[in-house]
């Protein structure tokens, strides 16, 4: 038999041997890039850096426990192109490494050097992976669709390596061949794409329908021409719903495309941006329409839409302290056909190419810009369809058997690999099993995880940070030489850095810049952060905020600083309308800031932005109505104010606009302008805004849809004439149908509206009831976010109305379990709407009934959590509370003993002592015998009550006055 120190030590070779497999890949650039970047990544590495963060909505929030051994997945079925099972163990293998071993999340950016190649810029822990290949062919095919220009991968990475030879490329990137440029080009593989029967004549379809644009005009191409270095596609991927059930999870995947101007307000005027937009769009179109016609691209798509899902779903996994099981996998695919491209070699338009997106400039080549991402984020968490709950056990026991069975098969001769397909509610689904295992701490060498962690410690000792002759030797290669010199300067080369990326060299050379300095302004106003942010470098961001920078930091502290909102307001005199609009734009990044809109209303700009509402610009109008919107946000003489100089009847004529983003501005602005404020309230009505915001309620815009139900909330707030104005305007029935949407933000905001138009109006509550808002607000309280189940009881509460005869109704159509949910929960809100639902005498009963005191008394002895016994003693106190009759069952029935609750109120916590006092007194109220006994146990003393008599806290006085108020009359009357 084995010895189980030699097991350990073998295990332990083997993980070493693992981690070194992973890392000797790279050459040394891409291991300094690797290193740096496992610390910096938001999500995934905040803890390392002490910094708060928020997980994002959806399954990384809300994943429940899993407890079964594996996961099964439920991937969409597209006959035509099926998924392969060592492909997705493939997948999942690297997506496992990059998240669990380097903290890195896939992405690419193709991004030009300065001699008009591309990188490929992927996360290090990417290269020489399926995914890397997958993220290659899909991104280089959209640029490939945009240009119009091809070259097949074989022959791409060999030019790949020849073209600065063939071109006699210099050290500034400037060709000196005397060669024919495009006929080396076509040498070496270039094509025109749409010579590929896939793409045959896409050029020649006519996509736009204004008469009016001439995108092939001189003028237009010129234009294009000028802003084409600073223009890239982007494809977005999402994930548009997503289920879980025990460990099956469901999901639905889709992509987007958009396009990217990355040029600050100063560069380019508002007309301008719109001119590019017309012609971009019909570029995202194009590429859009085609870009699955090719059956490769087509599949690494499908591959994308399983990526989309397996990333927050390993994230999740991870903080759940569970990992794929890498050992219960198909076998990996051989490093040979893993190989991903490091760079794109030039392009070049043939004088008979068929694509005309971009003007042809002889033989001069270009580069390739763009990118793709996923979204961490996703919808809230569903539960899945009941006919997927019917056939859950057997997926779950076909899955893992069919997994098993696979890896018992002899594969080395094998090259297709099936996954099993079940038909659900009319889809067909690949069914796909993932073995599980538990995540040990870092610190436990046995598994490959712990391996990595500690030599990418060392290495990080060894390698980081770069000298200065790698900092140069990066430079250049990137840049060029005559950058790369300027880059010894300290700040151009932070701000070169921050721009491209280069996560190894901004953190080599922030170390020698004092951290105050990381924050300084440039001559354009804009600082690290700002650079960073507009080319979309995350790590960097996150590199800034752990040396304490800013991360709200707004370029508007230049013009504050030097007097620069006086300029400001004086643009917005202008005559000009691009200099309003470019003014306007400036104060919308700045008017958030408190100082900013005290500023603007001292220097006079009130009255000049609302009189801006009056014009017939939709841009102007919507940035006004943001700027004003902030000012009523911050103070309460703010909103007077506006109203005074008229500005409230104008912004509800924004109301009738066909733009949405005027309108959700517009909304957002009535809603600021109504919180607290009585008089904007009613001059809202009188402006006859109440129609508009109540038709907004129906629009195909959850956006427009959740503004007005929150606009609506606040004209509602405390104003009875409002309320009526509101439902005969129809919203009643409208709040209602958003309450059946699926949409859960939606539902919340309409649910807040609800609160607001019926609370302390018995009329309006019974329309509400008559439609049965209860039955859908009910399903609010089964949501994991805990602020969606407090607004579902606040809601239903305010359903509930004032007599006792409605709040008995409502306690019955509620259900008593929901209830003791309610009294159970840790939010106050929810615990106020259980407590005053169980203060009749037939709730009470019912509760009685229903077997809920034992439990209760269970969680009251044996918990160990000391805020989980004081609630409950409260809530048994509260279903106790004025029924004499249960009192006698209770007392006669259960073994209950005050010594539990009176050892709670000798807690140190003193809001559990607190609380454990107010049990006291609501068990004593208005009984004698109680009284009593509580008196007679001799525990009640009177310095429990005397710190908090003397607190500063009012809230701890009172309490305290109330118990100390239910004790005394305890001894009056037993004396």
């Amino acid at each position: 038999m084995a010895n189980p120190s030699d097991q350990r030590s073998e295990k332990a070779v083997r993980a070493a041997l693992t981690a070194q497999s992973l890392l000797q890949k790279y050459d040394r650039k891409e291991l300094q890039e690797l290193l740096s970047l496992t610390s910096c990544n938001w999500l995934l590495s905040a803890e390392e850096h002490n910094l708060p963060v928020d997980a994002p909505p959806g399954i990384i929030r809300q994943m429940r426990n899993i407890l079964a051994p594996n996961i099964i997945i439920l991937a969409p079925f597209d006959s035509n192109l099926p998924l392969d099972y060592r492909m997705v163990h493939q997948i999942v293998r690297e997506l496992t490494v990059g998240i669990y071993g380097f903290n890195q999340v896939p992405a690419i950016s193709l991004v030009p050097n300065y001699d008009q190649s591309s990188t490929c810029q992927l996360p290090p822990a990417y290269h020489d992976t399926k995914v890397g290949q997958i993220l290659i062919n899909v991104d280089y095919t959209m640029k490939t669709l945009w240009h119009g220009s091809y070259i097949p991968r074989e022959k791409r990475i060999r030019f790949s390596e020849l073209w600065r030879s063939i071109m006699a490329v210099g050290s500034d990137g400037v060709p000196q061949t005397k060669k024919d440029v495009l006929t080396e080009f076509l040498n070496a593989g270039l094509t025109d794409i749409s010579d590929d029967p896939c793409y045959q004549d896409i050029y020649k379809e006519n996509i736009d329908v204004d008469p009016t644009y001439e995108p092939n005009s001189a003028e237009e191409e010129n234009l294009f021409s000028q802003y084409s270095e600073n223009i890239l596609m982007k494809l977005s991927a999402n994930l548009t719903s997503v289920r879980q059930h025990q460990n099956l999870f469901v999901f639905e995947a889709s992509s987007s495309l958009s396009n990217v101007v990355r040029l600050i307000e100063d560069n380019i005027d508002l007309a301008t941006y719109q001119r590019l937009q017309k012609r971009l769009s019909d570029h995202v179109t194009l590429v859009r329409k085609h870009l699955e016609r090719n059956a490769e691209v087509s599949k690494d798509l499908v591959h994308l839409k399983l990526i989309t899902f397996l990333v927050p779903l390993l994230i999740s996994l991870r903080k759940k302290m569970l990992v794929p099981n890498l050992s219960q996998m198909l076998p990996p695919l051989s490093d040979d056909k893993l190989k991903t491209e490091r760079e794109v070699p030039p392009h070049l338009l043939g004088p008979d190419f068929a694509c005309k997106h971009f003007p042809q400039k002889g033989n001069q080549y270009f580069h390739l810009h763009g990118g793709i991402e996923f979204d961490v984020g996703t919808p809230p968490l569903d539960d899945i369809t009941e006919e997927m709950k019917v056939a859950f056990r057997t997926l779950q026991t076909q899955a893992a058997n069919y997994l098993s069975e696979l890896l018992r098969q002899d594969s080395t001769y094998k090259t297709h690999f099936p996954i099993p397909l079940s038909e659900i509610d009319g889809k067909s689904y690949n069914v796909i099993c993932i073995e599980l295992e538990s995540l040990y701490p870092q610190h436990n060498l046995i598994q490959w995880w712990g391996a990595l962690n500690s030599s990418i410690k060392i290495l990080k000792g060894k390698r980081l940070p770069l000298t200065d002759i790698e900092l140069h030797e990066q430079f250049k290669k990137t840049f060029g030489c005559t950058k790369a010199i300027k880059c010894k300067t300290v700040a151009f080369g932070l701000k070169a850095a921050a721009e491209r990326g280069m996560c190894a060299a901004f953190q080599s050379l922030s170390r020698r810049n004092p951290a105050s300095h990381l924050h300084v302004l440039d001559e354009q106003g804009l600082s690290l952060l700002h650079h960073a942010a507009a080319n979309n470098q995350p790590h960097i961001i996150l590199q800034l905020a752990a040396a304490g920078v800013n991360i709200n930091q707004i370029r508007s502290e230049r013009f504050t600083n030097s007097g620069g909102i006086p300029v400001l307001v004086g643009l917005l005199c202008s005559d000009r309308l691009v200099v309003q609009c470019m003014a306007t734009a400036v104060l919308c990044q700045m008017s958030e800031n408190r100082k900013v809109c005290e500023d603007l209303v001292i220097h006079g700009a009130v009255p000049v932005v609302i009189k801006l509402l009056s014009g017939h610009q939709p841009e102007l109008h919507s940035r006004c109505a943001v700027i004003l919107a902030d000012l009523a946000g911050h103070s309460e003489h703010h909103q007077n104010l506006i109203a005074q100089l008229g500005g409230v009847a104008l912004v509800v004529k924004l109301l009738t606009s066909d733009l949405q983003d005027v309108l959700v501005n517009a909304v957002r602005c009535i809603r600021k302008l109504c919180v607290k404020s009585q008089c904007n309230q009613t001059a809202v009505a009188h402006a006859g805004g109440v129609p508009h915001l109540v038709e907004f309620l129906s629009v195909n815009s959850e956006v427009l849809q959740e503004e007005a139900c929150l606009a609506l909330a606040e004209m509602a707030r405390g104003h009875q004439e409002n309320q009526r104005l509101i439902c005969e305007a129809g919203a009643v029935s409208a709040l209602v149908q958003a309450l059946r949407e699926r949409k859960i933000p939606v539902k919340v905001k309409a649910a807040t509206a609800l609160e607001s138009i019926a609370s302390h109006n018995p009329a309006i509550q019974q329309c509400f009831l008559r439609q049965s808002a209860a039955k859908y607000l009910l399903q609010l309280l089964k949501v994991f976010q805990l602020d969606v189940r407090e607004q579902g009881a606040t809601s239903l509460w305010t359903l509930a109305g004032q007599t006792v005869k409605q709040q008995k109704l409502m306690a019955e159509q509620m259900g008593y379990p929901v209830i003791l949910d309610l009294l159970l929960s840790s939010s106050d809100k929810m615990q106020y709407v259980g407590v005053a639902l169980t203060t009749n005498k037939k709730s009470q009963k019912t509760i009685y009934r229903e077997k809920a005191i034992p439990t209760l008394l269970e969680l009251l002895k044996s918990h160990e959590s000391l805020e989980v016994k004081v609630q409950v003693a409260q809530t048994l106190a509260c279903v106790l509370l004025g029924n004499q009759k249960l009192q006698r069952q209770f007392w006669e029935q259960e073994d209950f003993s005050y010594n539990i609750i009176l050892e709670l109120l000798e807690a140190e916590n003193k809001s559990i002592c607190l609380d454990a006092g107010r049990a006291l007194s609501l068990f004593a109220y208005n009984n004698k015998a109680q009284q009593k006994a509580i008196r007679q146990t001799g525990r009640i003393l009177m310095n429990t009550y005397e710190t908090f008599l003397s607190s500063d806290s009012e809230t701890e006085r009172a309490k305290a006055a109330f118990q100390f108020g239910d004790k005394w009359r305890a001894s009056c009357a037993s004396s």
